[in-house]
């Protein structure tokens, strides 16, 4: 990851956006589900979904919710991210899946039922398109935890096929949050594994904290981590128990063993914000942003997707104006 695209938590903090941080994860987390589900109900792969949701994550470094409707943004990302990641979707297709995640409709049903609305959506993405362009300077290169992962996967070690499939659960929750931004791939490779571990052997196996100091552990050498990743490794993970116990219905209930066994390990003097509303809060908080009463609910990832779904849920429709010209506001 190029160093202008790797963040602070101060700088995490101090976005431009006007709205609690809570509240503007919560929408961030959306948007990221958003374009997720998009993205796998259009085929686009696993990669361009990815670098799609790493767009969305820095662009919010930089512009406001406030001026920019976090699912507006997703679309646009990901018709960019396919571009970059040569995967080919086009902009008629993207406004189709859309508009079926909307009405929550098959993308057959879409076709000459809402044109003025199909209209409106392809405006906005291409007016947002150059936002975004403008946004990341025009570097496109995204590094991603999963290609360590998969050296790790694929290496001489044979993990245990439970462990390989939460591995990739939890490598794709990892976009939920904005981690992609705040840390090296190696180190969120690193956090991921460890995280999974400790899922799979469960409250008879060693804690997040035990499995951090442990130095002969192999993931270290496979994963290239030292000594001195890991207390960004301890920070990614206290970020990963704060999604799961936020957004994973069974980790949520402090009085239950899986909530204990996500213990977040000692971050020394980093101190970790409160990233994370509770699911109940936040799917019934839209930030302020005026809506109408339209959402997503009826949003399903298809069966042979190989992204999970999410609990989170995705909250209401971007508004637009009956003026068929609206675009989103330009960059200041």
């Amino acid at each position: 990851m190029a160093s202008q695209w790797q963040f602070s938590l101060e700088q995490l903090r101090k976005t431009p956006s006007m709205v609690p941080l809570e509240t503007e994860i919560a929408r961030r987390v959306k948007g990221v589900d958003w374009l997720m589900r998009v993205g796998a109900t259009l085929m686009m792969g696993l990669g361009p979904c990815l670098t799609a949701a790493t767009y969305l994550h820095r662009f919010y470094m930089r512009r406001m919710l406030e001026d920019y409707h976090e699912l507006e943004i997703a679309a646009t990302c990901l018709f960019l991210a396919s571009k970059t990641e040569e995967s080919g979707v086009r902009l008629d297709d993207l406004v189709t899946v859309t508009l079926s995640k909307v009405h929550a409709c098959h993308p057959s049903e879409v076709a000459g039922k809402y044109d003025n609305e199909a209209k409106r959506w392809e405006q906005a993405i291409l007016a947002n398109e150059e936002v975004l362009l403008e946004v990341l300077c025009f570097d496109f290169d995204v590094r991603h935890a999963h290609a360590q992962l998969a050296d790790l996967v694929g290496g001489p070690s044979k993990l245990d096929p439970k462990l390989i499939s939460c591995l990739w659960s939890v490598a794709h929750d990892s976009y939920r949050t904005p981690l992609c931004i705040l840390e090296s791939p190696q180190v969120i490779a690193a956090a991921c594994f460890l995280f999974a571990q400790c899922l799979v052997d469960g409250p008879r196996g060693s804690t997040l904290a035990d499995r951090i100091s442990d130095p002969q552990s192999e993931w270290r050498r496979a994963l290239g981590v030292s000594e001195n990743d890991l207390q960004s490794i301890a920070v990614s993970l206290t970020i990963l128990c704060q999604y799961y116990r936020a957004h994973k219905p069974d980790f949520g209930k402090p009085d239950t063993s899986l909530y204990k066994l996500i213990e977040p390990p000692p971050t020394g003097n980093i101190d970790v914000p409160l990233l994370f509303q509770p699911l109940s809060t936040s799917q019934h908080s839209n930030g302020g942003f005026a809506a109408p009463s339209l959402d997503y609910a009826g949003s399903k990832t298809p069966q042979d997707s190989p992204l999970p779904p999410s609990t989170t849920p995705l909250g209401p429709v971007p508004p637009f104006p009956a003026d068929a010209s609206h675009t989103s506001k330009g960059p200041a």
